[in-house]
Parts: C-alpha cells; sequence; structure tokens
C-alpha cells in the first residue's frame, strides 16, 4: 500500500517492545511517532499535530485514562481520534475508555490485521466527517443565487493558498455593463445572466484539475477562481469567448441588431450601453508578492479596474514579482 504521508498516529506507550511492534506493523503506511510516558505524549501533541493516537492505559506516572482526559479538554486536539491499546482488558476498562472519548479499545495481546482494520476505518471516518463538516460550512457560505461558496470560503481558500505557497493564480471576472442592462430588463433576467456566467465558471473548473481548483461568487455580478498557475490565462480567455457567444441571447432582438441598449445611468439620465462583456483580471499568488487576502483582494480590484478600461471582454494577467 501507498504510505500516507500526511497522516500522523500517535502512540504513547511505556513499553517500547509494544511501540515497537506497533511501529513495524504501521510505519509503511503512516507517519508514526511515538511517547514513552503521558507527559512526553502531552508536550509532542502541538509538535506533532497527529490524526490519531495510540494509548495504553498502564503507565507509570499519568496513566492512560488521565492523559485521555486532559487531551479531551482541549479544545484544540478534543476532536483527534483516540484509541486504547491495553493489556486491561475487562468491561469496566473499555466503559471507562470510551466514557472518556476514546472512540475504540484494542486488547493485548492484539491482531495485525484488526489493528490495521480499526485505524483505517477511523481515519476514513474522520476524514469523512471533516468533509462533511467542510461542505456543511460551505452551504451555510453559499450564494442563494449560484450555490458557489461567499465571501468567507474564498477569503479562506485563498488565505490557505498564500500560506502554502501554491502555485495558483487568482481570477477575478467582473461583468461589465450589468447594471443597465438590470435596470432595463427586471432583476429576474438580471438573475439569469448571474446564474449563466456562473454556469461559465463552473464548466472551465471541471475542465481543469477539479482538486486543485476553486470557484466562489462574490456576490452580484463579481466571481473569483483560484486555478493552477500553468492554467489561469487558457482559462480566463475561454470564460470570455462563452460569455461573449452565450450573453446575446439574453437580449431582444432591437437591442441585439443596435448591439447596444437605452437606459437610464447613476445619474438619472438616459444613456446608451453596449453589450455586456467580461473584465478578467489574473494575479499570481506564486510570486511571493503577497502574504493576506487584504493583499491579494486590492490587486484584484487594481487589476480588474484596468481590465474595465478596455472596451469589450478583456483579461488582464499581473505577474509583477517582489
Amino acid at each position: 500500500m501507498k504510505k500516507e504521508d500526511t497522516t500522523r498516529i500517535l502512540i504513547i506507550d511505556d513499553s517500547i517492545e509494544h511501540i515497537k511492534i506497533l511501529i513495524n506493523l504501521l510505519d509503511d503506511l503512516y507517519d508514526i511517532y511515538f511517547a514513552k510516558n503521558g507527559e512526553e505524549g502531552l508536550r509532542l501533541l502541538p509538535t506533532i499535530v497527529p490524526d490519531l493516537i495510540l494509548l495504553d492505559i498502564l503507565m507509570p506516572g499519568m496513566d492512560g485514562f488521565e492523559v485521555c482526559k486532559k487531551i479531551k479538554q482541549n479544545e484544540e486536539w478534543k476532536e483527534t481520534p483516540l484509541i486504547f491499546i491495553s493489556a486491561q482488558g475487562d468491561d469496566e476498562d473499555e466503559t471507562k475508555g470510551l466514557s472518556l472519548g476514546a472512540i475504540d479499545f484494542i486488547t493485548k495481546p492484539f491482531s495485525p490485521s484488526i489493528v490495521k482494520a480499526r485505524i483505517r476505518n477511523h481515519l476514513q471516518l474522520r476524514s469523512a466527517m471533516q468533509e462533511l463538516e467542510k461542505m456543511y460550512g460551505l452551504a451555510l457560505d453559499a450564494s442563494p443565487l449560484t450555490g458557489l461558496p461567499g465571501n468567507n470560503s474564498i477569503a479562506q481558500h485563498i488565505e490557505n493558498s498564500l500560506l502554502a505557497k501554491e502555485h495558483v493564480c487568482v481570477v477575478y471576472a467582473d461583468i461589465d455593463k450589468f447594471k443597465p442592462f438590470n435596470d432595463k430588463y427586471g432583476f429576474v433576467r438580471g438573475d439569469e445572466v448571474i446564474r449563466f456566467t456562473a454556469k461559465i465558471l463552473q464548466q472551465a473548473h471541471k475542465e481543469i484539475n477539479q482538486s486543485e481548483t476553486f470557484t466562489g461568487h462574490l456576490g452580484g455580478d463579481d466571481f473569483i477562481m483560484v486555478i493552477p498557475q500553468k492554467q489561469a490565462l487558457f482559462a480566463a480567455k475561454k470564460i470570455i469567448k462563452q460569455f461573449d457567444s452565450g450573453i446575446l441571447h439574453f437580449y431582444n432582438r432591437l437591442d441585439l441588431d443596435n448591439r447596444c441598449i437605452q437606459a437610464t445611468n447613476r445619474q438619472g439620465d438616459q444613456q446608451v450601453f453596449p453589450i455586456m462583456s467580461i473584465s478578467i483580471a489574473v494575479v499570481d499568488l506564486s510570486n511571493n508578492r503577497y502574504s493576506t487576502f487584504l493583499e491579494v483582494s486590492d490587486a484584484c480590484a487594481e487589476m480588474k479596474k484596468i481590465a474595465k478600461a478596455t472596451p469589450g471582454s478583456t483579461v488582464y494577467f499581473d505577474q509583477r514579482r517582489e
């Protein structure tokens, strides 16, 4: 089996023999760390940040029950799966361990295949629960119009990309002349345009590496994508092409023939506005120029302003370096 490089298991046991057995059993699958007593194990937690803890009960000084209690009282570690592995296998000990927050209890001597299976199952369950929590958070933050993640999720994703120093670009898309269209045709047709634009971005998302791509809706007619650097310009051009061909279907015949509409401007005067276009700003995060979401947001706004100054759909690519 392939080793899960990011999966860390911490063994806390005073028996070197048992530690060696577990390391030999699991080292080809996970990153294994160990402590020979409870105090050492608690000190290691912030350094290792384990995905699962294997804990003995009978240890000198602080026993396993006390260690478990301290772990579960800590807000940072209380959700970390903890399995007791102990020579004490009576019902009373097992009940106490589970009541303190352990997810399983394995009695020594143990079957290697059972230990592997239980650890694998608990790690898979934890991963599934984390994914559900993530999806729930995205659902709470999602745009009711497009279903795409909203501002909080966008900010968090970009912050994570900066921390991980990922080779990605932020693609900021904004519809030009949307307000005049919305004023003339009404909000129902305007909402259709917003959903149409969202679908274009989602289609681009599907065609790129989905696990490395993020698409969000800032609100109104503003959208964000985080795309692998090498594919950002290709995606931006594809979005422009699909938008320019598809947007024509939202106009009536007269406006389409004139290639413009008459609508009221912000000053209350009648004005002629061209067919909607889309302006895209692309900001490269891999150049070490930015360290916070706010800096990226400011750069996107600056690049978008330049892009919108050019008539028609356009993309402006910022590759300035530190």
